[in-house]
């Protein structure tokens, strides 16, 4: 976006191509001063709550976590030894998908609870701290008669 923006290290310091030289890691921008896989200096924008067309849109991500759980777990039954690496995959699918869908400058956070199936009840509650105008989540479950998974997704905005 426009309104972000973005001081390479070497014109942050004032330095220009001197430093560029002095430092090898600087040597590797190109003539329009991107860099390569380096780190930038971001300076404020004091934007403190997203526009409109910014929002976390909860049921936009309910409706694709739903989809996202329903294709990847359908007759699946539980194994206690696969379910951790398929909690790890499935957040970092569902961050995907709210990354397409779109919340900049928000931080996500992706939590993927999977059980097996014994006819016991189940309760999952979360609790935190934050700006309800600007901040949101989303939570969708999958269940089969074999296992549950319940995923949520917080989305805090980074002023």
């Amino acid at each position: 976006s426009s309104s972000i923006l973005a001081k390479t290290k070497s014109t942050a310091q004032g330095g220009g191509e001197d430093l560029a030289r002095e430092d090898p890691l600087l040597a590797k921008m190109d003539d329009e001063g991107n860099q390569g896989g380096q780190i930038q200096v971001m300076e404020n924008t004091y934007i403190m709550k997203p526009q409109e067309h910014e929002k976390f849109k909860a049921n936009e991500v309910i409706k694709a976590v739903k989809a996202l759980l329903d294709e990847r777990l359908k007759g699946k039954k539980y194994d206690s030894n696969d379910s951790a690496q398929l909690s790890k995959e499935l957040c970092t699918e569902i961050k995907e998908k709210v990354k397409e869908i779109g919340a900049p400058r928000h931080k996500l956070v992706v939590q993927v609870t999977i059980g097996e199936v014994q006819g016991q009840g189940v309760r999952i509650a979360s609790r935190c701290l934050w700006d309800v105008e600007t901040d949101n989540h989303a939570s969708a479950y999958y269940t089969n008669p074999y296992l549950y998974c319940v995923a949520m997704v917080f989305a805090c905005y980074y002023e």
